[in-house]
C-alpha cells in the first residue's frame, strides 16, 4: 500500500506537462532516445532527493517563502535560455540553415544536468514533494521512517517508467516526418518554456 502510494506520488510529479517533458520531447526528437531520457534521469533524481528529504521530516521547507523567489527568478532565467536554444534551432531548421542530419547530439551528462538544473530550480517541485509526501506517509516518525524505502521506490518507479514510456513513444513517433516533428517540436517547446519563464519571473515579482 505504501509502495503504491509513492507510485501515485510519482505519477503526480512526473506526468503533468510541464518544462521537463516539453524538454524531454524536443530533445528525443532532436537528439535521439538516449538525449531524452537521461534529461529525465535528472528530474527523476531530484524527484527521489526530494521525497527522501521531505520524508525524513523536513516539510516545514514548504513553508520558508523566502526561499521561492530567488529559485523562481533562477528557474525563470534558465526556463528563458533553453527557449531562446528552441527558437533559434527552429529558425535556422525554417531557414535550411541546419540539416536534421547535421544536429550533434548532446552529450549525456549535459542533458542529465538540465534535468537537474529545470527540477531543482523549480520551488513548485518543493512545494509538491514536502507536503503530498508527508501526507502519504503519515505523521513523521518512526512510522514514516519504516515506510520511506517503499515510498521512494513508488516514486523511482513511477518517475522512470514514465520518463522510458514517454521518450521511447516520442522515439518511435519520430521516424515519420522527422524534419516536420523537429521543427514543431522547436517551436512549441520554446513557446512553452517562455510562457513557464515568463511565469516564473512574474510569480516572483508579485
Amino acid at each position: 500500500m505504501v509502495y503504491f502510494r509513492g507510485f501515485l506520488l510519482g505519477l503526480g510529479a512526473a506526468v503533468p506537462i510541464g518544462p521537463v517533458n516539453v524538454e524531454i520531447a524536443r530533445r528525443t526528437l532532436r537528439s535521439g532516445f538516449l538525449a531524452g531520457f537521461f534529461l529525465g534521469c535528472g528530474a527523476v533524481t531530484i524527484d527521489v532527493i526530494c521525497a527522501i528529504i521531505s520524508s525524513l521530516g523536513f516539510a516545514m521547507l514548504s513553508e520558508q517563502s523566502w526561499l521561492f523567489k530567488p529559485l523562481q527568478i533562477i528557474g525563470g532565467a534558465f526556463l528563458a535560455y533553453l527557449a531562446f536554444l528552441c527558437f533559434r534551432s527552429a529558425w535556422r531548421a525554417f531557414s535550411r540553415e541546419e540539416a536534421v542530419e547535421s544536429v550533434p547530439p548532446p552529450a549525456i551528462h549535459t542533458s542529465y544536468i538540465t534535468g537537474l538544473l529545470m527540477t531543482g530550480t523549480n520551488p513548485y517541485t518543493l512545494i509538491f514533494w514536502f507536503t503530498a509526501v508527508p501526507n502519504a506517509a503519515g505523521e513523521i516518525g518512526a512510522q514514516t521512517t519504516q515506510s520511506l524505502p517503499m515510498i521512494c521506490l513508488g516514486v523511482f518507479s513511477a518517475t522512470i517508467l514514465w520518463v522510458i514510456g514517454f521518450a521511447g513513444a516520442l522515439k518511435w513517433a519520430g521516424q515519420w516526418r522527422r524534419q516536420l516533428w523537429m521543427l514543431a517540436a522547436d517551436a512549441f517547446g520554446g513557446a512553452m518554456l517562455l510562457a513557464f519563464a515568463l511565469a516564473a519571473f512574474w510569480r516572483a515579482l508579485t
